[in-house]
């Protein structure tokens, strides 16, 4: 089941189109763009995703996969989720909103963080008399402290947050350390993150691939020789994106080594800059969501005596199981053994992996607006969670054409060199079928224009394109 936005254009937003798809259509290969599912959320925070589209004219996939993840990172380490004896999972969320400049990613994205933020400021006012009044103390005599009947000894105060805008590794760390709950490292471009990895240590893109598993580390501050363990790491990460820097982000190894994988890209189709709006949205609608999230985090994050997070842990119902196994069997593992490639293989096993997170929040989201048990997932939240990670499926095969552009693996290589300088649809189709290549595959490909390789000379022939020049 998916849910389409009727308003919305379907102008391809990657510029990597046949100018005859019906021979595509015939094949199953071609579809409109997929607008974000709302019904998965309860109605609350769907009208609110509803009520941003019509005052202010927010593109609804961006506001939702915003709302989405905010929502998790306020849940952070509070709750868990259990699928088997040993898969244990939290609701870490990698998010990257996709778009060309100006094109209305960043106010959705500002609206649905700021109550996290307005939450920081509070803890901040609170950290800074904390530390007024820490330092008084340390500038006092042993005997003055005893005279203001004040301790003989004082720690000193945690700067409590949820949001982390820091680039550093370091930061984020230490923010860990004195946040157990979790917090959401917050990028408007999220190249201000990716570009500082291996700058110090050469190994930051290495502590955030195993952030997303959220299991634990170690961490040395050489600043001051700390020495930092992370039980139950909980971190996740939203930012923005243009279609142009994909490639470099998120293509080449890091389709390969997973890192592309663990972040979830909502690319809407959009061909003009948002409209401006003559009427005021109600005053009540920033407020409901701020309501929502300060009720998240109103929960009560429980540590042992040891100072050990222990999240409330939710199993899945009998009914909900059954419905996730059948997704694994008829979907999941059919859509792994579709294809050869090495990429879309580990979107398969990240899917799953989402495929459960979203079960919890969502389970999380319907018990906080509409009163749904919180102990454990559901059938209809797995229903729910299937429809959604079937919309990132889609999103990520719409931005694949932008990640593999320039690249392409040994068979490709090998089949183009098979074909001449000029070739029709059915050479490529034959030499595919020898190599082993599916239709279905070399399809794509075309559409896809080739990876940046070839360019479409006439209906049903294709052209290599030099590359030397």
């Amino acid at each position: 089941m998916r849910n389409y936005n009727p308003k919305r254009p379907t102008i391809p937003a990657c510029g990597l189109i046949e100018d005859d798809p019906e021979e595509f259509e015939e094949e199953g290969i071609l579809s409109d763009a997929p607008s974000f599912p709302l019904e998965v959320f309860p109605e609350a925070i769907r009208n609110i995703v509803e009520a941003f589209e019509e005052y202010e004219n927010f593109n609804v996939d961006f506001t939702a996969a915003s709302f989405l993840t905010v929502f998790a990172a306020a849940m952070g380490n509070t709750w868990s989720v259990r699928f088997m004896t040993g898969w244990i999972d939290r609701p870490i969320i990698y998010m990257v909103l996709v778009g060309s400049p100006s094109c209305g990613k960043t106010p959705p994205l500002q609206q649905a963080v700021a109550p996290l933020l307005k939450i920081d400021s509070e803890y901040d006012r609170i950290y800074c008399k904390e530390m007024e009044a820490y330092r008084r103390w340390e500038r006092m005599s042993a005997k003055q402290r005893e005279k203001n009947s004040l301790p003989e000894e004082m720690a000193m105060p945690i700067r409590k947050c949820h949001v982390v805008v820091d680039s550093t590794i370091e930061a984020l760390i230490g923010a860990l350390r004195d946040n157990p709950r979790g917090v959401l490292t917050y990028k408007d471009e999220i190249d201000s993150l990716i570009s500082n990895f291996n700058r110090y240590t050469g190994s930051d893109e290495g502590y955030f691939l195993s952030l997303f598993s959220g299991t634990p580390f170690k961490y040395s501050r050489k600043s001051n020789n700390e020495h930092i363990f992370l039980s139950k790491p909980y971190c996740s990460i939203i930012g923005t994106t243009q279609p142009g820097r994909l490639g470099e982000q998120f293509g080449g190894k890091r389709m390969l080594n997973g890192f592309s994988s663990r972040f979830l890209k909502v690319y809407p189709e959009i061909n003009e800059m948002p409209a401006w709006n003559d009427t005021d949205m109600p005053n009540d609608i920033l407020a409901q969501w701020e309501t929502i999230i300060r009720k998240v985090v109103g929960f009560t994050l429980t540590t042992d005596q040891e100072g050990n997070v222990i999240s409330h842990e939710l199993p899945f119902s009998s009914e909900a199981k059954i419905r996730v196994n059948r997704w694994k069997i008829e979907v999941s593992n059919a859509e792994y053994s579709a294809t050869d490639s090495d990429a879309v293989r580990a979107l398969c096993g990240k899917l799953e992996t989402y495929l459960i997170r979203f079960c919890l929040v969502i389970q999380i989201m319907r018990g906080v607006c509409d009163g749904a048990s919180m102990e454990h997932v559901d059938l209809e939240s797995a229903e729910r969670a299937i429809i959604l990670t079937e919309y990132f499926r889609s999103m990520e095969e719409r931005i694949s054409p932008e990640l593999e552009t320039g690249m392409l693996d040994p068979r490709y290589t090998e089949l183009l060199g098979n074909l001449g300088d000029s070739f029709a649809t059915r050479e490529i189709l034959r030499e595919a079928q020898k190599l082993g290549i599916s239709r279905a595959s070399i399809f794509r490909f075309l559409k896809e224009g080739g990876r940046g390789f070839i360019t479409k000379d006439a209906h049903g022939r294709y052209c290599k394109i030099d590359i030397s020049k």
